[in-house]
C-alpha cells in the first residue's frame, strides 16, 4: 500500500454511492480498462463481467449500485456528469454495446471483491479482439487490475501506465533507445511474462502507441491515466504512528501535508488547497442534503431525517449542540451517499458521513476553515497509517475496518484541534479502534441505510468520547499499530456471512427480512 495516498485513498475518492468497494471501485476499475482496452477508432462490442459466489459482489452488486457503476465507468461517463445514473438503462434498452453479468466460480477466487471482465472490441480493420481482466476492490475506492490475458500486472489507478506486449527482448532493447521511455519505470512484477508494465510520468497519445506497435515484436500496446492524482513518489515510507509519534512532537497537520506533497510531486500550496477543496465539498454535501426534495429520496427502507435531527428540540438535561450538529451532518451525508449523490469516501462510503459530520459541527463552533482543513490532514494521515497495515474494506473486516477506522480518524483530528499532542492524537484514534474490534458489517438487503446509517451517528459519538476521554488524562494504553494489525486478525477469525454479505447480524432478523420482503 505504499502508493497510497491520502487525497485519493483516505479522504477521497469523490465517488458517487452507495458503496465505496462496490460503487466507486468498480467505476474506477472500469474506466481504467476502457482506457486499456481502446484505442481510437475502436468500438467495444461487449463487456460480461463475472463475480464469484462466495464473494461479496455476488450478493449486492444490483443493490449497490455496481451494475451502475461498471456501465458508466466502461461508457466513459464522467463520475459527477448528471446522467451518470442513466447509463446502465440506456444500455440494457438500446445495446451500444452488450453488458451483461454472470455469478459463476472464478480463479483465483483470493478475495471477496474478486471480478473479471472479458471485453470484446471491434479493431479498426474490422477484426475482434478479446481481454480478460481480472481485479480486485481493496476496500475505500481503491482497487487494483492485477491480471490481463494470464499475464501479471498491478494497476491501481494511482499511476500513469503504459503497457507493452510481446517479446520482452525487442522491450528491453526499446527501453534502452526509445525516448519516450527515457523517465518509465518498469513494474518488477511485469517482468516474468510478455506483457512489460511502465509507470510513466505523463500521457500517452494513440498515435504514440501506433508507434510502439510499430516495432516487430510488439503487437500491442495499452496506456491507462491515473483515475486519481498520480503518484510519483514513494521514497517517504509511511510505516507505523509509533513512527510518527517519534519524530512529530508538533506541527502533525503539516506533517501530513509534507508527506503528500512529495507523495504526488505538487507544491505545499496546491496540495493544501486541494485539502481545502476537499473539505468544502464534504460540507457543502451536507448542506446541499438538509435542504434536498424529501419527495425525491430513493433510499429503499429510510425516510430523510437529517434536517429533522439538526433542528430538533432536545431537552437541556441531555442536550449537546456539538453532537447534534455531527450525528445530524452525518446522517445528511449518507443520506446523499444512499442517493447515489457525490459524496467523498472518508476512508470508505459507507462511513462517508463521519469526518463530514465532526468537521460541520466544529464550523458550527466557529472553527475556521483553515483549522478544519488542518484537522483534515491530521485526519488523513490517521487514515494512512491504517491502511498500510490493514484494510478498509467490510468484506475483509467488518463494519470496524470502515465506521471504526472513520471514528478513529475523526478522533484524531478532534484532539488535534483540541491541543493534543501527537501521541495523544494516536490513542484517541486507539480508543476508537479498540471499541469496535469484531464489530460485524450486516447491512439489511445490502443497502447500505440499515445500520450503516446509525453507526454513523455512533461512530461521531465515539469520536467525541475518544478525544474528550484522551484530552482529560485517560491512556489508551493498546498502541495505535498494535490495533490496527488485530483488525486483520480478528477479520480473519469472523465468519464470512458477518462480512458484508446480507447474510449475518441485523440483515437477518425478523424485522430486516420482513422489511427487504416488502421492498421486493
Amino acid at each position: 500500500m505504499q502508493d497510497i495516498s491520502l487525497l485519493n485513498s483516505i479522504i477521497g475518492p469523490i465517488m458517487r454511492g452507495p458503496s465505496s468497494s462496490h460503487s466507486a471501485a468498480p467505476y474506477f476499475i472500469a474506466r481504467t480498462i476502457r482506457h486499456l482496452a481502446l484505442h481510437s477508432g475502436e468500438q467495444l462490442l461487449s463487456a460480461s463481467i463475472s463475480f464469484d459466489p462466495r464473494g461479496s459482489f455476488a450478493q449486492v452488486y444490483t443493490n449497490q449500485g455496481s451494475d451502475e457503476s461498471f456501465a458508466a465507468g466502461l461508457w466513459g461517463e464522467e463520475i459527477t456528469s448528471p446522467t451518470y445514473r442513466a447509463i446502465l438503462p440506456h444500455l440494457m434498452e438500446k445495446s451500444d454495446f452488450n453488458l451483461s453479468f454472470f455469478v459463476t466460480e472464478l480463479i483465483p477466487n483470493d478475495h471477496p471483491n474478486r471480478v473479471e471482465l472479458r471485453i470484446e472490441v471491434l479493431q479498426q480493420d474490422g477484426s475482434t479482439r478479446s481481454d480478460l481482466f481480472k481485479a480486485i476492490s481493496t476496500g475505500g475506492g481503491m482497487f487494483v487490475i492485477d491480471h490481463l490475458n494470464g499475464a501479471p500486472i498491478s494497476i491501481t489507478g494511482g499511476e500513469h501506465i503504459l503497457l507493452l506486449e510481446g517479446d520482452s527482448s525487442v522491450i528491453t532493447r526499446l527501453t534502452q533507445k526509445n525516448t519516450l521511455l527515457t523517465h518509465a519505470k518498469i513494474a518488477p512484477e511485469s517482468t516474468l511474462s510478455e506483457t512489460t508494465q511502465f509507470i510513466v510520468p505523463s500521457e500517452f497519445t494513440d498515435e504514440q502507441l501506433y508507434e510502439f506497435e510499430t516495432v516487430s515484436g510488439i503487437h500491442r500496446a495499452r496506456f491507462a491515466p491515473a483515475v486519481q492524482l498520480p503518484v510519483v513518489s514513494t521514497d517517504h515510507i509511511i510505516t507505523s504512528a509509533t513512527e510518527v509519534i517519534a519524530t512529530v512532537q508538533e506541527g502533525l497537520a503539516d506533517y501530513a501535508l509534507d508527506c503528500e506533497t512529495e507523495r504526488l510531486g505538487m507544491t505545499n500550496t496546491e496540495v493544501r488547497t486541494a485539502f481545502r477543496k476537499r473539505c468544502q465539498l464534504m460540507l457543502q454535501t451536507v448542506r446541499s442534503s438538509f435542504s434536498s426534495d424529501p419527495t425525491q429520496n430513493a433510499m429503499h427502507f429510510l425516510s430523510p431525517s437529517a434536517a429533522k435531527m439538526r433542528t430538533a428540540s432536545i431537552p437541556s438535561i441531555i442536550a449537546n449542540p456539538f453532537l447534534q450538529n455531527a450525528s445530524a451532518a452525518a446522517i445528511a451525508a449518507m443520506e446523499a451517499n444512499a442517493n447515489h449523490e457525490v459524496v467523498v469516501a472518508a476512508p470508505t462510503a459507507g462511513s462517508s458521513g463521519i469526518v463530514p459530520g465532526v468537521l460541520y459541527a466544529l464550523s458550527k463552533e466557529g472553527v475556521s476553515l483553515d483549522k478544519l482543513t488542518d484537522a483534515l490532514q491530521v485526519m488523513a494521515l490517521t487514515g494512512a497509517l491504517f491502511a498500510v497495515r490493514g484494510s478498509f474494506a467490510a468484506e475483509t473486516g467488518g463494519c470496524a475496518v470502515e465506521t471504526g477506522a472513520s471514528a478513529a480518524m475523526a478522533a484524531a483530528g478532534l484532539t488535534y484541534i483540541g491541543g493534543g499532542s501527537t501521541e495523544q492524537v494516536f490513542q484517541a484514534a486507539s480508543l476508537c479502534i479498540m471499541n469496535t474490534l469484531g464489530l460485524v458489517c450486516d447491512p439489511v438487503g445490502g443497502e447500505v441505510e440499515i445500520p450503516c446509517h446509525a453507526r454513523n451517528i455512533s461512530a461521531v459519538a465515539h469520536a467525541q468520547s475518544a478525544a474528550l476521554a484522551v484530552l482529560s488524562g485517560f491512556n489508551a494504553v493498546m498502541p495505535f499499530d498494535e490495533l490496527v494489525d488485530t483488525t486483520v486478525e480478528v477479520g480473519d477469525l469472523m465468519h464470512a456471512d458477518l462480512r458484508c454479505t446480507a447474510r449475518g447480524g441485523c440483515a437477518i432478523t425478523p424485522a430486516a427480512c420482513s422489511l427487504y420482503k416488502r421492498s421486493q
